[in-house]
C-alpha cells in the first residue's frame, strides 16, 4: 500500500503514541533567566495618557526622563530579568 494513501477504515488501526518520557536524566537542575523589556509597554501607556489629554506635554517629558533613568539604573543592559530556580516553582 502506498504511504501517501490514507486507508478509508484508518480509525480501527493503532495509532502510535506520540509520547515523551525523560525519566533520572540526571540533568534535573535547570536555571532559566527570562529577559522581558518592558520599556515599550510604559511608553505606550505615557503616550496614551498623552493622547487622552491626561497629562501636560511637560509632565509627559518629565515622567519619560524618569523612566530612562529608572531604567538606566536598576538595569543598564535594557531588560529586566525574572531569575526562577527550580525550587521555587510551585507544585500544581
Amino acid at each position: 500500500m502506498n504511504e501517501n494513501i490514507i486507508p478509508i477504515n484508518r480509525h480501527t488501526q493503532e495509532i502510535p503514541a506520540t509520547e515523551s518520557v525523560i525519566k533520572n536524566s540526571g540533568n534535573s537542575e535547570v536555571h532559566i533567566d527570562i529577559h522581558i523589556d518592558t520599556m515599550p509597554i510604559a511608553f505606550a501607556v505615557l503616550c496614551s495618557a498623552l493622547a487622552a489629554k491626561q497629562m501636560s506635554k511637560e509632565e509627559f517629558d518629565t515622567a519619560y526622563r524618569q523612566l530612562l533613568e529608572m531604567k538606566n539604573i536598576h538595569s543598564p543592559q535594557a531588560a529586566s530579568v525574572i531569575n526562577i530556580q527550580p525550587n521555587e516553582i510551585p507544585d500544581n
